[in-house]
């Protein structure tokens, strides 16, 4: 009877949404649109024509729902702050990172929907009418196949509510958020700076790598320089190389994307690939589409419920994206006492909290009492910013949240119109967030290099330059504005020709990038910038197959050079090796002797695959010296190889022995307890291994486990797993190529599928090309689709 009455109620939740989508739906708007047609390609791909702009935007919003709605509604109903409504109070995965609730308590007090609802209100005329032809798509769909939609939303109970610009605009913030800090503890830096340690790591100044940077002060300009100058002193940096960098963590690993340009191409055209390394999910964290309205014909991936291209290519251009996690999250330190209760003291005075009070409910459970109290910089969110006893209160000041008036699809939207690379270039400037690195290219063979997202200036009365919570008594202490886009680190046809990013550092050290909020950590090279480098400085010219065979590379750099530099301790150096060093490397010899390749296809690649990178200063005082982190090992090893070069006979020093023994005796030992003493059965239980993780349904970046465990699938048996490698298949969410010469010809892949629904083909559609390593066709044009077309709707469907 209970199950009767919770289907009952699924059904009438349901009817009532469609008679409210009926009432409000505007018959007239959908002219509007004009002839809107979805043809669905043979690997479910939707090519959206349509004769106008709102119509393609339609169009895209009744595909994805198709395609995706439920998932659509987890990342809204997580971001609300309603999971624990919707899938109860479950533990993360990791039960030390919290539960729904927590979840809900944190999204809720954040502000992240509030903020999204003004946006909505805020944003110009014609960027909101675009999202609400998304919307009116997805809501045609929704609540005119309610039969169609997934069982997911009867298994828990989810009446899905009319789609909105403001939901559009926070599931976007959903998938940006996990490339961004949030501020939270900058107060254990500020604790760290009022009680320094000595024995505590800080990275010495000259540690950074500036030959590892993507923008040289050799391709800007003097102009360019000057005006950075100039606004600091403006903003009251009168001496900015005075001040201090703040204590950098290593970055976001999260991508890499390269591309040639006209003068190193033979068709003279850019040609770019773009892989963004993110965990492959079920159903896929991204959606892939293609839509062509009346002023723009683009494709690539976005988050399903968004209309934003992340990564893609038109006509005129194609770019790709890695995270760059600069600093857009400031705490501020509160002055409250008990005599002002419900205050805090700003500006000369005591002001009063604004209070929202909420119910969060829990399925199954009552509901739950939330107070959210917020200030003049954002809301107090003390009891998730890792505060001790009697350290007082501490408010939030976010990007997204506090830009009220613009939004991230106003640059996407500038960014799928560009006719060339300059207007790519400035169309970016109307990009928020997350911040990231842009590599594009037109076709006309011009490339450039830009980083993304909007960077507040902090106060020059901020100590150890802004990286510590900030006095939140006065405004003097608050930001001082947005930076200028023109002023981020950016080039347009660099001498090289060619141009990268893998999350390294963006721009050699006479670019303040610490005052600018650039800093992210990274004081050099990635492994894989590393590699990049390396791969593309081995050729002088490029053919667009060349370009690609770049994305199916297999080396680690640096376990390659570790395992050269242990064969130079023990056949030149003549080091007294361990028994375990020796066994290791009889084994990786022949292994680092056939090109070195991670993929465990190789013989060796079991062993090698384990070879620690573990590069602190507890782990090794070569850190001190070099710095710590991918950039310091991979500035070390590179010094090592100029070293050997300059003299073959060189000697290591004794930390140099003693880490690259620690690694290569680390690796066997691991190899040994994970596969057994016989080696001769190590790939084939590496290989093995592989297939033991799960892909859980619905298991997204948040930590949660499977919705489903019944429709969870098992890994394929992909063979290269190195995460610190270009082909690195676990990290596969997305991958494109795309020669401008000739658009038609581009390809790409999204494992494991388009469709979220268990009964629809395209769900593990990609599949087995994501196990083979192969991307399929990926066309623009009306007449290439045309050749792979499985289907066609014609919309709106009465």
């Amino acid at each position: 009877m209970p199950k009767r009455r919770g289907l009952l109620l699924v059904v009438m939740i349901l009817l009532g949404c469609v008679v409210f989508y009926s009432l409000h739906a505007d018959e007239n708007d959908k002219k509007r649109f004009g002839k809107v047609e979805v043809i669905r390609d043979t690997w479910g791909i939707p090519h959206v024509f349509a004769e106008t702009d709102e119509g393609a935007f339609y169009g895209l919003g009744y595909a994805t729902a198709e395609d995706r709605a439920f998932q659509m509604y987890l990342s809204l109903r997580i971001m609300q702050g309603r999971l624990a409504e919707t899938v109860g109070n479950i533990p993360k995965k990791n039960r030390r990172r919290g539960n729904a609730l927590d979840n809900d308590r944190r999204m809720r007090t954040f502000g992240f929907f509030r903020a999204a609802k003004t946006v909505a209100e805020n944003i110009d005329k014609e960027s909101r009418g675009l999202l609400q032809a998304y919307c009116d798509g997805v809501n045609d769909y929704i609540f005119k196949n309610t039969d169609d939609l997934s069982y997911m939303f009867k298994k828990y109970k989810v009446g899905p509510e009319p789609w909105t610009p403001a939901d559009c605009i926070v599931v976007w913030w959903h998938m940006a958020q996990f490339f961004a800090g949030d501020g939270t503890r900058d107060y254990i830096h500020y604790r760290n700076l009022q009680n320094p340690d000595n024995r505590r790591f800080r990275p010495a100044a000259g540690l950074a790598d500036d030959a590892a940077s993507v923008v040289k002060r050799s391709d800007v300009g003097d102009e360019w320089v000057k005006k950075i100058g100039e606004f600091l002193k403006e903003n009251g940096f009168e001496k900015p190389e005075t001040l201090k960098s703040i204590n950098p963590e290593e970055g976001p690993k999260f991508s890499h994307a390269w591309v040639v340009g006209k003068d190193r191409t033979t068709t003279k055209s850019a040609v770019l690939c773009s892989d963004p390394q993110t965990t492959v999910t079920n159903p896929s964290l991204f959606y892939e589409y293609h839509l062509k309205g009346k002023t723009f014909n683009a494709r690539g991936i976005g988050v399903p419920g968004s209309p934003i291209i992340l990564i893609g290519w038109t006509e005129n251009v194609a770019w790709g994206v890695t995270a760059l996690g600069a600093d857009q999250a400031d705490l501020f330190r509160l002055k409250t006492d008990d005599e002002h209760p419900g205050q805090y003291f700003f500006n000369g005075e005591w002001k009063k909290f604004k209070v929202i009070k909420q119910k969060i409910k829990v399925k199954k459970e009552k509901p739950v009492k939330l107070e959210i109290r917020e200030t003049c910089f954002g809301p107090v969110v003390t009891e998730f910013s890792f505060m001790q006893r009697g350290e007082g209160e501490v408010a939030l000041k976010r990007i997204p949240m506090c830009e009220t008036d613009r939004e991230t699809i106003q640059g996407a939207i500038k960014m799928m119109r560009a006719k060339n690379a300059a207007e790519f270039l400035k169309g970016l400037g109307d990009w928020r967030f997350p911040t990231a690195n842009v590599v594009f290219g037109d076709k006309e063979g011009n490339i450039g290099f830009s980083t993304i997202g909007a960077i507040p200036l902090r106060s020059p009365l901020a100590s150890d330059g802004g990286g510590g919570a900030h006095d939140g008594t006065d405004g003097i202490y608050d930001w001082k504005c947005i930076v200028p886009a023109e002023l981020y680190p950016q080039v347009i046809n660099p001498k090289s020709g060619y141009l990268f990013s893998g999350n390294h550092r963006p721009i050699e050290k006479f670019y303040p990038s610490s005052i600018l909020g650039i800093s992210t950590g990274s004081q050099g090279d990635t492994v894989r910038s590393w590699r990049l480098r390396e791969l593309h400085a081995a050729k002088e010219s490029f053919t667009p197959q060349d370009v690609l065979n770049i994305h199916l590379d297999t080396v680690n750099p640096v376990k390659r050079d570790l395992v050269r530099f242990g064969l130079h301790l023990r056949d030149v150096q003549k080091v007294q090796l361990s028994s375990n060093v020796l066994s290791a490397l009889k084994i990786l010899e022949p292994w680092y002797k056939s090109g070195a390749s991670i993929d465990l296809t190789n013989e060796g690649s079991a062993l090698a695959q384990h070879i620690s990178t573990n590069f602190r200063m507890f782990a090794t005082q070569l850190a001190l010296k070099h710095g710590g982190g991918q950039s310091g090992l991979c500035k070390w090893l590179k010094e090592l190889q100029n070293r050997i070069a300059e003299d073959p006979k060189a000697k290591l020093d004794r930390l140099e022995v003693q880490y690259i023994q620690n690694a290569l005796t680390a690796a066997w030992r691991t190899a040994q307890s994970r596969y057994g003493r016989d080696t001769k059965k190590w790939r084939e239980a590496a290989l093995e291994e592989v297939t033991y993780k799960a892909l859980g349904y619905y298991e997204g970046l948040d930590g949660f486990p499977s919705l489903d465990p019944e429709k969870d699938y098992e890994y394929p048996g992909i063979t290269c797993t190195d995460g610190n490698t270009i082909k690195s298949q676990g990290g596969q969410s997305y991958s494109q190529w795309v020669p401008m010469h000739d658009v038609d010809s581009a390809m790409s892949i999204l494992p494991i599928g388009q469709s979220e629904l268990p009964g629809n083909p395209m769900r593990w559609k990609t599949y087995r090309l994501w196990k083979e390593g192969k991307l399929h066709a990926a066309p623009l044009s009306r007449k290439a689709v045309e050749k792979i077309r499985k289907s066609t709707i014609i919309l709106p469907r009465k």
